[in-house]
């Protein structure tokens, strides 16, 4: 019997070596909560960068679980500071790539495509304070590497249309119209010129059962 459980111990032991390390990692994000809630934790890692001070390669190993090589490149450049071993971020008014505030409400929506994911959200134009904006769309991508989930680029009015036309169908149809609105005045006015006039007919049709032949000049006269 010891024998056995001896040789079952092993079997396991050799299964478990054979398993990348990286296996366990979450490598699938099931629906709107777990993407919000992988947001959370990539914005939290940006934001513990200025708790104190890290070698390169210590922020790199923060950030690498929830960004892409290029992404994360792109945040240190923009906001790690500092020398040698004591690289640092410090907090500002406009820090380029970290994860934006979202309300993650009912307004902000999850599009699953093929090997991406992307999270937008429409902000209505500002006119009103020191600053203002124009109707836009603001959205992460997210995409796979290495079999897990990371950031991999921020859109700021980039959002690709299929992505909008899936997240906010309805708006897309406002700027399909707004954007054609030609079309649709031609399109009316071929239906007033050009359609039969069913109820001028039946009226002459009514008229020539009344008057006979002397209508039939008239309606000929008059089409």
């Amino acid at each position: 019997m010891d024998k056995q459980l001896k040789l079952l111990f092993l079997i396991l032991s050799f299964l478990l070596f054979l398993v990348p390390a990286n296996a366990y990692a979450k490598s699938d994000l099931d629906g709107r909560e777990e993407v919000f809630a992988f947001l959370g934790k990539a914005f939290d890692s940006q934001v513990s960068l200025s708790e104190k001070g890290r070698t390169m390669e210590e922020i790199e190993g923060v950030l690498d679980p929830y960004f892409t090589d290029d992404y994360k490149s792109r945040f240190i450049e923009e906001n790690v500071v500092g020398q040698e071993n004591e690289y640092q971020t410090y907090g500002t008014d406009f820090a380029l790539y970290y994860i934006p505030f979202y309300a993650f409400s009912e307004k902000t929506k999850v599009v699953e495509m093929e090997n991406e994911i992307y999270v937008v959200e429409f902000f209505p134009g500002n006119t009103e304070g020191p600053v203002s904006y124009e109707d836009h769309y603001e959205g992460l991508k997210l995409v796979k590497e290495t079999g897990n989930w990371k950031v991999a680029d921020y859109l700021y009015d980039e959002v690709p249309q299929e992505v909008i036309n899936r997240a906010y169908p309805e708006k897309a149809k406002e700027q399909q119209q707004a954007a054609n609105p030609e079309n649709e005045e031609k399109s009316a006015m071929g239906k007033m010129v050009f359609g039969p006039n069913f109820s001028t007919l039946k009226t002459f049709m009514e008229l020539g059962v009344i008057f006979k032949n002397e209508s039939r000049t008239l309606l000929f006269g008059l089409l």
